[in-house]
C-alpha cells in the first residue's frame, strides 16, 4: 500500500474528499492549501503523513492509521462530551452552592 492509496482512501470518506485538498499526489506529502480552512482534513494528511511506515505491510499501515484516527476520534468524543456536560456540571454547582 502506497500512501497516496491511504490518502486517497480516507479522502474518499471525508465530506467532499477535502483531505486532497491538503495533499500533493505528486510528491506524496501534505501541502498547505490558503483556499479552503478545514483543520480536521489538514490534520489527517499530516496525522497519516507522520505515521506511514513504507517499509510496513499493508496490515501493519492499516492498523496505525486506524490507530491514530481513532486515538483522535476519542479525543475529539471527550471534548464534546465536555462540552455538552457544561449545563449539567453547572446547573450541579449551583444547588451545590
Amino acid at each position: 500500500m502506497t500512501l497516496n492509496q491511504l490518502i486517497c482512501r480516507a479522502a474518499s470518506a471525508y465530506p467532499e474528499a477535502l483531505i486532497l485538498n491538503y495533499w500533493d499526489l505528486q510528491k506524496e506529502q501534505p501541502k498547505s492549501n490558503i483556499n479552503t480552512d478545514d483543520i480536521l482534513a489538514e490534520f489527517i494528511a499530516n496525522e497519516l503523513y507522520s505515521t506511514f511506515k513504507e517499509d510496513a505491510s499493508d496490515e501493519q499501515q492499516l492498523a496505525e492509521a486506524v490507530s491514530v484516527m481513532q486515538s483522535a476520534a476519542d479525543d475529539l468524543q471527550a471534548i464534546a462530551h465536555a462540552l455538552a456536560n457544561i449545563d449539567r456540571e453547572r446547573e450541579y454547582e449551583r444547588e451545590a452552592a
